[in-house]
């Protein structure tokens, strides 16, 4: 004969849609969200993972409707370690993330499909470039305009961004406008003067030949042949050529 308490604590695949515009997917036992399942909230953020009473416990991921992604492992509803990826695929690390600064400044765009050419250099990450309003910053979520303090949607920017039910979405932290101010592209162009981080060791003078390995007579003579496919993927072409081409 089946214990009752067992039987009131089997878990069931069950899918339901509630009040608030929110649905669930997934196993539940006789009184919550229990195993794994799908939460969909009223925003359209997805959670989806271990679910224990009514909360993510263990392994879970979030989704957000513009392709941001958090991977997580949660106890109690409680997020104890983190991955967050951006849309493009960039991962985000909280200690000593060196994106996109010294002496690597490619944005991700450039790592993945490579650098353009002259005339065609990237400004921003996401494209096309985004045209700032005179005296504004471009956020990535918006333009940054520090005399309302506020971020204006990129759509339309005399309507500010709205925000999870909020009519204007304040930068009310000192720190937060100092930090838009000292890292995102503005609107407007100004002289820098001198930058010294900005010269790389190749243009301080000749390379260091000391720190290079040596290379033998007999060596070099084998290679001789084949450093050029090494080095590029074009084909070599001597004088001769280039002339009978002509």
């Amino acid at each position: 004969m089946e214990n009752d308490d067992e039987k009131a604590d089997e878990i069931e695949m069950r899918e339901i849609q509630f009040v608030t515009g929110s649905s669930y997917e997934g196993t539940w036992n006789a009184i919550e969200k229990t195993g794994i399942g799908r939460y969909v909230t009223p925003y359209k953020v997805v959670l989806e993972g271990e679910f224990r009473n009514g909360m993510l416990h263990g392994r879970g991921s979030m989704y957000w409707p513009r392709g941001q992604r958090m991977d997580a492992v949660w106890y109690r509803g409680k997020m104890k370690q983190r991955r967050y990826t951006f849309a493009d695929g960039l991962s985000y690390r909280e200690n000593d993330w060196d994106y996109c600064a010294y002496p690597d400044r490619r944005f991700y765009n450039c790592v993945v499909n490579g650098l353009k050419p002259a005339g065609e250099v990237l400004k921003t990450n996401v494209q096309p470039t985004k045209i700032i309003p005179p005296y504004c910053y471009d956020t990535g979520a918006g333009m940054f305009d520090p005399h309302s303090n506020c971020v204006m949607s990129y759509r339309k920017c005399i309507k500010v961004k709205i925000s999870l039910g909020s009519d204007k979405q304040y930068i009310s932290i000192y720190s937060q406008s100092a930090w838009i101010e000292n890292n995102c592209r503005k609107g407007w162009s100004e002289p820098t003067g001198h930058q010294e981080w900005l010269h790389e060791y190749w243009q301080s003078g000749t390379a260091d030949f000391a720190t290079l390995s040596h290379v033998s007579e007999d060596e070099e003579e084998e290679e001789a042949g084949i450093w050029w496919q090494r080095l590029t993927k074009f084909a070599r072409h001597s004088p001769a050529d280039m002339m009978n081409k002509n």
